[in-house]
């Protein structure tokens, strides 16, 4: 499976490139914004790190709990994004990215790479609501995520850390949701 974009490509990771996502997450540009100081906790070691992305998001055993993609431009893999556990009650799902040297940063791969991710889960996981959770001292996230379509709907305080709640819907979730509105409207004029 191959997934385009207009500036990137998403392949489906390994359990081989497992390690590499570690060396991203915890010593890559994108670091300081997965783990340690700015999370107020320490940076795990590849076995915890093993037990938070277990074997499914790299071998494809079982999608609805998660998936790690590599971001290809041209050649250069540039970073990972994935998605974890699927809510079945909402069809909603939680997404992560690291774009891991600054060289590739701020030049629109991370929010290529979100739009790349979504269409593909709107449209073949049969996803509604996508959500992501920023911490605030990443503006750069939260800008990316907003270019892709997502919508602060709250922040929240834990540790002593402000983060961002956004979330982005399908196409068919606003259509449902706007039919939803039209109808009340008519509803209460019709009082």
């Amino acid at each position: 499976m191959e997934l385009r974009g207009e500036k990137i490509v998403l392949r489906p990771m390994t359990l081989k490139g497992r390690y590499q996502f570690y060396r991203w997450a915890t010593k890559s540009d994108a670091a300081p914004y997965w783990y340690g100081e700015l999370y107020g906790d320490d940076v795990p070691s590849y076995v915890v790190f093993k037990h938070e992305f277990p074997d499914y998001y790299f071998d494809g055993s079982s999608i609805q709990k998660g998936r790690a993609f590599v971001i290809y431009k041209g050649d250069e893999k540039i970073g990972q994004i994935n998605y974890n556990e699927i809510e079945e009650r909402d069809h909603s799902v939680e997404l992560d990215i690291l774009i891991a040297s600054q060289k590739y940063q701020n030049k629109g791969l991370g929010t290529d790479a979100i739009k790349t991710l979504l269409n593909y889960l709107f449209n073949k996981m049969a996803i509604r609501r996508c959500r992501i959770e920023v911490i605030s001292k990443n503006p750069r996230a939260e800008k990316a995520f907003q270019k892709a379509g997502f919508a602060k709907i709250y922040t929240y305080i834990r540790k002593g850390i402000v983060w961002v709640v956004m979330e982005c819907l399908s196409p068919t979730s606003k259509e449902v949701i706007k039919a939803e509105t039209s109808t009340k409207k008519n509803n209460f004029h019709n009082l």
